[in-house]
């Protein structure tokens, strides 16, 4: 059975519980949804005959001369900019779907601050440590 969003969210997020808000997580309509209706959802078949199909046209080379001075660093930019502290909780739950890091919406905002600062920040310093 194909699912589909609600017309008035046609971004919304299936869950089991039924369909989220992208980014609030407010739930717009309950009903369930099975898991394997879910993974059809964000998996449609034919991306994944595109993905499983390997490609001639891309070539493999090392690169000998690589330098980690000649890679843009952006991300590291992008953390520099992030000011947690000013942020709503709204924008701190949109930064985390940003970043891909898994919080609960029901959270406080200082818990859902912390959980960033220590997925944003912490990392960086271990990587950082890695050179």
């Amino acid at each position: 059975m194909a699912i589909t969003p609600p017309s008035f969210q046609k971004d919304a997020i299936p869950t089991p519980q039924g369909w989220r808000h992208p980014k609030t997580g407010e739930l717009l309509v309950a009903r369930k949804i099975s898991i394997e209706d879910i993974d059809d959802y964000n998996n449609p078949q034919s991306m994944t005959e595109l993905i499983d199909q390997p490609s001639d046209d891309v070539i493999y080379e090392e690169d000998e001369d690589w330098d980690s001075d000649d890679v843009d660093w952006e991300e590291d930019d992008e953390l520099e900019d992030l000011d947690l502290d000013s942020m709503t909780k709204a924008e701190l739950i949109e930064t985390a779907e940003d970043w891909e890091i898994e919080i609960d919406p029901k959270s406080s905002k200082a818990k859902i601050k912390e959980i960033l600062e220590n997925e944003l920040y912490d990392d960086e310093l271990i990587e950082d440590d890695a050179f």
